[in-house]
């Protein structure tokens, strides 16, 4: 393994490690071909292949769709390093796509890697130690959305619900444990990830009380033959006792 590389497992509790041990400060020696990630966008047709490979549909058919859950599985290794940066240690995290490479294995993220000196340091702004995220995932976002025609709101949705979980579940050192929520998900027309997931009323009993729903759905059910929605989708909403009567009969 290089000098200095470091898997960002390391600084987590066991039960987020798992979130973090493809994450890396530094480069480890046998980590696979990496790619910067600012030519993400002259892989479109792996990262394609690859979720057709896992949920079928067509590349010039159902590309947004596609092209949605494959940004699940990006923001899956980017989002709690940043989380775990700013969160677990306090510090924020250079996430510069210019600074940042990402190992594709077929067209699957499969590692991340950063600047060994990539941590910053200590603050106990929000606004600071979480800024290089927000603007990790607004080019990441805009290279996905340059690929195919999807509305960025879509994209951000993906990355804020996966937020609403980890800060949930994630210890913190800050004192003031909700200021990170407070700041990430404020309620501004300005702000992409204002109130990623909703506490709504449903107008059906097969429904929990109150429903946590995405603000925005991942368009997954485009692709033929995902009629299973996730739970938190907000198109549930919208449906009628028996078409949710299926949807609980085939989770």
């Amino acid at each position: 393994m290089t000098l200095h590389a470091r898997s960002f497992a390391e600084f987590a509790p066991p039960e987020l490690a798992p979130y973090l041990q493809n994450v890396w400060l530094g480069r480890p020696d046998d980590d696979g071909v990496r790619i910067p990630l600012t030519s993400l966008a002259a892989h479109r047709d792996a990262l394609l292949a690859a979720m057709i490979a896992l949920y079928g549909g067509d590349a010039g058919l159902h590309a947004r769709a596609l092209l949605s859950q494959w940004s699940k599985y990006y923001f899956g290794l980017a989002v709690p390093a940043g989380v775990a940066a700013a969160r677990l240690l306090g510090r924020a995290l250079d996430m510069s796509p210019g600074r940042t490479y990402l190992v594709l294995q077929q067209g699957m993220p499969a590692a991340l890697h950063f600047d060994a000196d990539a941590l910053q340091a200590s603050d106990a702004d929000p606004a600071i130690r979480y800024a290089s995220l927000v603007a990790h995932l607004d080019s990441v976002i805009g290279m996905i959305a340059g690929m195919t025609k999807i509305a960025p709101r879509v994209l951000w949705s993906n990355a804020g619900n996966l937020l609403d979980y980890l800060l949930a579940n994630c210890p913190t050192i800050m004192a003031d444990a909700d200021s990170d929520a407070r700041w990430l998900f404020r309620s501004s027309d300005a702000n992409p990830l204002r109130t990623p997931i909703r506490d709504a009323t449903p107008r059906s009993p097969l429904l929990p009380n109150p429903f946590r729903a995405r603000r925005v759905c991942c368009v997954r059910y485009e692709i033929p033959g995902e009629t299973q929605l996730c739970a938190s989708c907000p198109l549930l909403l919208t449906m009628r006792d028996e078409e949710l009567a299926l949807q609980n009969a085939i989770r």
